[in-house]
């Protein structure tokens, strides 16, 4: 009698084991590149409000150092001549859950823009949020204190976009 020639179901079970694996390690690395893709989106996005805001100095300079106190509560994406997809609005203390993963809000509470991350591998140092705070804040002279009211308008020397917290990404 002629053996068979095709696969045994021992070589089949490890045929399938090794293309699941393998399947799974790719799987992972997808996730990690949309991750980075993420994050990558978000500080292209940071980098363009940034931009923004040294145009609205530029534009508000002429008017004397005082107008720039104007931009400290503005929101930041109202700069922008075309809103992102992923900004969601205005919201008021919004609780974690009414926001999507991956989108931007300006925080009417404290006058802090908030991009909630989707990504796995995000580990935030200040309030155990999966999200980060920009707060646009007046720059003022050497002899003001930090977190001190601006009371001499004339001390600003302008104001930039800052993170109100440190975060790992990775």
């Amino acid at each position: 009698m002629k053996a068979s020639e095709g696969f045994t179901l021992f070589e089949f079970l490890v045929v399938v084991t090794f293309i699941s694996l393998l399947g799974a390690v790719l799987l992972e690395r997808l996730w990690r590149y949309q991750e980075h893709a993420e994050k990558a989106a978000m500080e292209q996005m940071v980098g363009a409000l940034r931009s923004a805001l040294r145009l609205k100095i530029a534009e508000y300079l002429p008017k004397g150092r005082a107008s720039l106190l104007q931009l400290v509560s503005a929101n930041p994406m109202d700069w922008l001549d075309e809103k992102p997809a992923n900004y969601v609005g205005d919201r008021y203390g919004t609780a974690p859950v009414s926001v999507p993963a991956g989108s931007w809000y300006f925080d009417l509470r404290d006058k802090s823009l908030v991009y909630k991350v989707a990504g796995r591998h995000f580990m935030a140092d200040h309030n155990g949020q999966k999200e980060v705070r920009y707060q646009v804040r007046a720059v003022s002279d050497i002899n003001a204190k930090d977190g001190d009211d601006i009371a001499d308008k004339q001390s600003i020397n302008g104001v930039t976009l800052v993170s109100l917290g440190s975060y790992r990404w990775f």
